[in-house]
């Protein structure tokens, strides 16, 4: 019976990084599926260099939940990996724990569905050009990641994922109008 819904389960060709064997059962109900756990925010030297071993026959989606220790894992990962991609669930308002595991199926296929692309090498923004566009507000740097479906961040994080994601300026300045 188990072996017949593994058959009409999507597969996910991608490796996905999560942070725990809870994430890893979630994904494995709705798609066929191969993951690397981080343990948490406990991401050791030994999992990075998997993780980079890896990047290179394979494509790496990050996805990791949208609170504290996640944004940690995402910017230790972002750090060491030249490309990769991300999938991104919001936190749904009042909830303690928004993580992978808890989302709901929705959330999760359109998270996967919505992969965003990270490029280390990108140079589409000028640090001049960033701060023009004066997102130096929670609410003002909010309408970025919400229309790009990104996490939230601080400005000098946003300014990496804008650039590794190759948006530019003018690209921009029409989403603030």
């Amino acid at each position: 019976m188990n072996h017949q819904n593994q058959k009409n389960k999507p597969t996910i060709k991608q490796i996905v990084v999560v942070e725990g064997k809870t994430d890893t059962q979630r994904l494995k109900q709705l798609f066929n599926i191969r993951t690397i756990e981080t343990n948490g925010s406990r991401l050791s030297k030994k999992t990075i260099e998997l993780i980079k071993r890896v990047s290179k026959d394979n494509d790496i989606v990050l996805f990791l939940d949208p609170d504290g220790p996640g944004e940690s894992i995402r910017k230790k990962l972002q750090s060491e990996l030249d490309e990769f991609q991300q999938a991104f669930i919001s936190r749904p308002k009042g909830t303690k724990k928004p993580g992978v595991a808890e989302a709901s199926d929705k959330q999760i296929i359109n998270a996967l569905k919505n992969l965003k692309s990270f490029k280390k090498s990108n140079n589409s923004l000028s640090l001049e050009q960033y701060q023009k566009l004066e997102l130096n507000t929670k609410q003002k740097r909010k309408i970025i990641t919400d229309y790009y479906n990104i996490s939230e961040c601080n400005n000098k994080q946003l300014f990496k994922r804008l650039n590794m994601m190759n948006i530019t300026f003018s690209e921009l300045k029409k989403i603030l109008k």
